[in-house]
């Protein structure tokens, strides 16, 4: 049988979660995320002015992205968690990035109709109930033809699977990261269904694949 999506909390509300999750070790993923999206701006049929990150949570990987992309590229980094937001804070800081954070539903940001250059999301869908609302807003702000680039997990066939992931990517880390992993696998998305979420939502110029072996990756060049 399938494993069913078990939803989880859209929001971290701790500051022991945000901690915890910010000393979750991503580096690698989110460099190829940060470097795979400063080469869909240089390819861009247009300069690409703003980049609007949505779901930035410790905004990793905006702050990595910043220093690949040309200086008149401005990025903000879109977050709803205040603890979330207040270790965004902190590691901008330490990097001394001009990174705007900007506090705001991904379901309902304060951007105007086809104002974006490009948009970003990583790992925000399987936070949400029902990622239409995600999808539909990036289409909203999003230039007509703008690239787009959102990865997430991919949901596993079962419970097996799921306990192979967790025990390959997370062995070492803490009981409660553990349990973020697992959850968030749990909550994640298979492949069809972001293919047939993007189809409705009006994406069908958006490619989808699997891109690691727990990751799906949506762009648009």
């Amino acid at each position: 049988m399938p494993l069913p999506r078990v939803l989880e909390p859209e929001v971290m509300s701790t500051a022991e979660e945000a901690g915890e999750y910010d000393e979750m070790d991503f580096t690698a993923t989110d460099q190829l995320f940060a470097e795979r999206a400063a080469q869909l701006v240089r390819g861009a049929r247009a300069p690409v002015n703003l980049i609007a990150d949505l779901g930035s949570g410790n905004a990793k990987i905006p702050l990595a992205m910043c220093p690949l992309l040309p200086g008149a590229t401005r990025v903000c980094a879109v977050e709803m968690s205040p603890e979330m937001l207040a270790v965004a804070a902190r590691n901008r800081a330490r990097d001394g990035v001009a990174l705007h954070l900007v506090a705001a539903d991904a379901k309902r940001v304060p951007f105007a109709d086809q104002s974006v250059g490009m948009v970003t999301s990583n790992s925000l869908v399987h936070h949400i109930p029902d990622p239409r609302a995600v999808l539909q807003e990036i289409a909203r702000i999003a230039r007509p033809g703008a690239p787009i680039l959102i990865r997430d997990l991919v949901r596993p066939e079962n419970e097996r699977a799921l306990e192979k992931l967790v025990e390959a990517h997370a062995a070492r880390w803490s009981p409660l990261q553990r349990t973020l992993f697992s959850d968030s696998l749990h909550a994640a998305l298979t492949l069809g269904e972001v293919r047939e979420l993007l189809d409705e939502c009006g994406f069908p110029d958006v490619s989808v694949t699997q891109v690691s072996d727990r990751h799906w990756s949506a762009e648009r060049a």
